[in-house]
């Protein structure tokens, strides 16, 4: 049987300006930060020659990987894609409060939309990484 989820990973363009979204805009602690270099890893991945920095973040027990690949660089997944295509991904981080945060958030951040109530009482919103990488607000 495979065990409990881990971590979840995301590739990114620029590691300062994401460590800025998702630490300081959004305030996850940053665990850990270093560069990874190995053919081991290159072959883990499926990408030959790769140099990446990589980071971790504790979302309030959910960790985030941020993936910063120096060498290749590849190019924007999320250019074109809408969140029905197959292979869109997002994930989702526990609010207390999906409107206060959107208005918290809103002048920083390009949301998708407002906060939306569904029929049964839950509300969530969607807002965009600095690399177009989507993260669902949720308020149950």
């Amino acid at each position: 049987m495979i065990g409990s989820a881990d971590h979840y990973g995301v590739v990114v363009t620029d590691m300062d300006t994401s460590l800025a979204f998702y630490r300081d805009t959004l305030g996850m602690e940053l665990l850990d930060r270093f560069e990874q270099e190995s053919e081991a890893f290159g072959r883990a991945v499926g990408v030959a020659d790769t140099k990446v920095e990589l980071a971790f973040l504790d979302a309030n027990g959910c960790v985030v990987e941020l993936i910063d690949y120096c060498q290749p660089e590849g190019e924007n997944a999320n250019d074109g894609v809408d969140n029905n295509d197959v292979g869109a991904a997002h994930f989702c981080l526990a609010v207390d409060d999906a409107d206060v945060t959107y208005e918290r958030l809103r002048g920083d951040v390009p949301f998708q939309s407002s906060p939306q109530e569904l029929e049964n009482g839950v509300k969530l919103a969607f807002m965009e990484d600095p690399d177009g990488n989507v993260v669902e607000l949720l308020e149950e």
